[in-house]
């Protein structure tokens, strides 16, 4: 036997349990409105039908609701309809309810009052009257602190798997007292707001058999879910690779339709014999005159080359002559105008191109020193240089005369170049449109070229031909995280086995009840995964208010077993009028007679009902309630309004 079920030996049983409830109308007052003793075992409510009155209506869901208020359910303090008409009662508003709570053995005295949570109290050692004074010591802390220690503590698993988070007392609280309206859909839903689970679908089955000792180690189950969410991740993600490539080629294809000026529908390939437009057969064709363009453009380039060389060839002998003639225009004004710096600058030209001998020249690509054009403006500048230098004395008429048939000559070299630079502007001109060409043809080449290598590279991973990286990398995965998932099931599966006779304890007390209702011939707790929603079964079904009556007796099962040593449930289990959920009254009462048919102690189950009890069970009447009267009333006042009162 393991260390979690050791714990529980000679625990008090049950581990909770209610003796009295007092209901005060303020913390003055030294008379409760009403003290309501309790026992263990069977405990019953009842409102039978009174004048005019179905028994509804008079306070036994309020009954239920302080009741577990006062075992510290969060719900009243979160807000509740009970606690707004209570607080809006001219004679209730300042009041509480008290009890006498036994938790693991220990005895406490509680008390709340529905208006200031700071004025909740509790003691080990004084009654409600020293509590409503405030004349002791007040402990609640520590009775909460107790309800966690002797009711949460002892579980053998202390957060939830799958949400990792930390199991309250309010949620076993929530399970062992369900709401009303909250037993009709599954068994699992507890309060018609919820109970807090951050993982709703599966915390509570998940508590349940924590509680019920199903489940002393989660780790096993939280690893379990976890490689099952990695499993759905490596799926999903394998799902969008292998749909990815399909997606890419319709992208393939608005691309080549679009380059190709083709109808959508025009297919990809070839399929038959017959030679029909196929988007592939065309981009072949359109780079092949991709192709045949920019060998024309290069043919051309080269023509428009050897044309340029051609007419540089023949302009730059003019333009030297021009060049020179304008530097000897220039020596002539700068005499006139006396600028002998000037002069001196210009006359330094001769010099400039004897240090460029030993370079090329644009035309005839020939060294400057065997050009003869060169070579003769050099020394007719050296040899105007030194009739220059006497030049500067001559009159400024004179100078000017010299001029004139200069600039004649010039004009008559700039119209003979003229023509000469229009055609290599033209030719100019050409080259930057084929380079414009070339560069739009290269690109929708290579546009082309990249759509058909992704047609090929998708197409074979589409149609299996070939993997992608990325494909067979998560389907490693996806394997790895199988093999490991079918791992931790077989382990979990053991450790399930390992627990089978507690579950069939559990289920044994299952078929017990289920054989004490009429009608019914067999009962189980199932684990199947297919009855998540239903872990408790009864067969066979027969009729309208079988849900309901299984979940009542799934929950009384649970009751019966926890005087077992290996459970870990509080024995405390409180239903609101189980009857009024179309139950008929001989079942109702085979139920409560199977509870209290052993005679056991070790549990305290309170019930509420409108029906008037069979002789056999008024010996587990604690409290009556009617609505003939006002004193009748739970509180001993009607609190609502018009036909909205305490339930």
């Amino acid at each position: 036997m393991d260390d979690a079920a050791i714990s529980t030996i000679n625990h008090a049983r049950p581990r909770l349990w209610v003796e009295t409830l007092w209901l005060l109308d303020s913390l003055t007052t030294q008379q409760p409105l009403r003290e309501i003793p309790l026992r263990r075992g069977l405990n019953l409510i009842v409102s039978p039908p009174g004048k005019g009155s179905a028994g509804h209506g008079v306070g036994k869901t309020a009954f239920c609701q302080l009741l577990r208020f006062v075992l510290d359910d969060p719900l009243w303090s979160d807000g509740s309809t009970l606690r707004d008409e209570l607080l809006h009662s001219r004679e209730l508003k300042e009041g509480a309810v008290a009890a006498r709570v036994h938790v693991g053995g220990e005895v406490w005295t509680v008390l709340k009052p529905w208006l200031h949570q700071k004025h909740y109290r509790a003691s080990r050692t004084a009654d409600w009257r020293q509590l409503a004074a405030n004349e002791v010591e007040n402990e609640f802390s520590a009775y909460q602190a107790a309800l966690r220690q002797h009711l949460v503590e002892i579980l053998p698993v202390k957060k939830l798997p799958g949400s990792e988070q930390a199991i309250e007392w309010h949620q076993i609280l929530a399970w062992c007292s369900r709401d009303q309206n909250a037993r009709y859909q599954n068994y699992y839903q507890w309060r018609s707001d919820g109970v807090r689970f951050s993982l709703p679908a599966k915390s509570p089955a998940a508590l349940m058999q924590i509680v019920l000792g199903l489940m002393h180690d989660a780790a096993t189950l939280q690893e379990l879910d976890g490689t099952a969410k990695t499993l759905e991740e490596h799926k999903t993600n394998l799902q969008d690779l292998r749909e990815e490539p399909a997606r890419l080629l319709k992208h393939v294809r608005r691309q080549l339709t679009r380059r190709l000026n083709v109808s959508a529908t025009t297919p990809f390939r070839q399929d038959g014999l017959l030679e029909l437009s196929n988007l592939i057969g065309l981009a072949k064709q359109r780079q092949d005159a991709y192709q045949q363009e920019l060998r024309d453009i290069e043919t051309e380039r080269q023509e428009l080359t050897a044309a340029r060389q051609k007419w540089l060839e023949t302009r730059t002998p003019l333009k030297s002559s021009m060049d020179l003639l304008t530097n000897e225009i220039q020596q002539l004004e700068a005499l006139i105008a006396g600028d002998m710096q000037r002069v001196t600058e210009l006359q330094n030209e001769a010099s400039s191109l004897q240090q460029q001998l030993p370079t090329r020249c644009d035309a005839g690509n020939l060294l400057r020193k065997d050009c003869s054009y060169v070579i003769n403006r050099i020394e007719q500048t050296q040899l105007d240089r030194s009739q220059r230098i006497t030049g500067h004395q001559r009159s400024k008429q004179a100078l000017e005369n010299d001029m004139q048939p200069l600039r004649r000559r010039l004009q008559e070299l700039k119209a003979e170049v003229a023509p000469m630079d229009s055609q290599l502007a033209d030719i100019d001109l050409k080259s930057t449109d084929l380079s414009t060409r070339q560069a739009q043809s290269l690109s929708a080449a290579q546009l082309l070229d990249d759509a058909l290598e992704d047609y090929e590279h998708y197409d074979g991973i589409a149609t299996g031909k070939s993997s992608s990286i990325d494909i067979v990398s998560v389907e490693r995965q996806l394997e790895s995280a199988q093999r490991r998932h079918d791992q931790l099931q077989i382990q979990l599966d053991k450790e399930r086995a390992a627990l089978k006779g507690r579950h069939q304890v559990i289920s044994s007390a299952m078929h017990a009840v289920a054989k004490a209702l009429p009608s019914f011939h067999w009962g189980v707790l199932s684990d199947d995964d297919n009855s998540r929603s239903r872990p408790f079964q009864m067969g066979p079904m027969h009729s309208t208010t079988f849900k309901v009556l299984e979940i009542l007796a799934g929950d009384i099962a649970c009751l019966l077993d926890s005087s077992n040593a290996q459970s870990y449930h509080p024995g405390f289990l409180l239903h609101d009028s189980p009857r009024e959920a179309e139950m008929s009254e001989s079942m109702l009462w085979a139920l409560l007679g199977h509870v209290t048919s052993g005679g056991n102690d070790s549990f305290q189950y309170i019930v509420t009902t409108s029906t008037e009890p069979v002789e056999a069970f008024s010996p587990h009447v604690r409290l009556r309630l009617s609505a003939d009267s006002d004193g009748d009333f739970l509180l001993r006042h009607r609190v609502g309004v018009g036909q909205m009162p305490l339930t």
